[in-house]
């Protein structure tokens, strides 16, 4: 395994470092660095680049923050030795962690092209929410030539097991693989708006067929 966005360069800058003695085990540090993030963000490093363009500038940072303090503060002898990584490493990740994911699982099933096709969905969200108690809109789209359709809330229909569905004409979208969208407004006091955008994306398993 190897490190996917930091390098032993930035470390070594960084951290004011002018060996090469050390550089597997600044390595594992970045390694190790780099997993927990995405632990904690409950992502992956393809999620970041599709959903970002590139890892951004914060979750470096913290990278950096968090091989520093490995590499500075190795095994602590006695318990008040143990050292916490700084305050502003959680100032960095919190905006990228994922607070909601989706809890519907279903089997793919193909539609023949002119089909009116539902899609139910629902989302897991922190804090004992649900998708009734946020703001939210669901897009549509065909991963094949982009073609989408918006759906805001109040057009999205709440079924009887308090899910959300919405009824997609396969004629509109096209021959296709179909995903669903949503951008959830989260509340968040951390944020100057009183809430943060967090986006979720759904696999419906719909494969439109001409």
């Amino acid at each position: 395994m190897k490190p996917k966005w930091t390098t032993i360069d930035y470390i070594k800058k960084h951290s004011r470092l002018d060996y090469d003695c050390e550089n597997d085990l600044i390595e594992m540090y970045i390694i190790s660095a780099e997993n927990t993030i995405l632990n904690l963000l409950d992502r992956t490093y393809e999620d970041l680049i599709e959903t970002y363009g590139d890892v951004p500038a914060d979750i470096r940072e913290a990278t950096l923050m968090l091989v520093d303090n490995s590499y500075t503060h190795r095994s602590p002898s006695e318990p008040t030795q143990l050292y916490d990584v700084c305050y502003g490493f959680d100032i960095k990740i919190k905006p990228y962690m994922r607070l909601a994911s989706n809890r519907r699982r279903i089997m793919s099933r193909p539609v023949t092209l002119g089909s009116q096709e539902k899609i139910v969905f629902d989302a897991e969200l922190p804090d004992d929410l649900t998708l009734q108690d946020v703001d939210f809109a669901a897009t549509v789209y065909n991963t094949v030539d982009g073609k989408s359709k918006q759906f805001a809330k109040d057009e999205c229909l709440l079924t009887k097991d308090y899910m959300y569905m919405v009824l997609v004409d396969t004629e509109e979208l096209g021959v296709g693989v179909y995903m669903l969208r949503l951008d959830i407004q989260i509340p968040d006091a951390d944020f100057p708006a009183g809430y943060r955008k967090e986006v979720v994306k759904i696999n419906p398993h719909i494969i439109v067929k001409g």
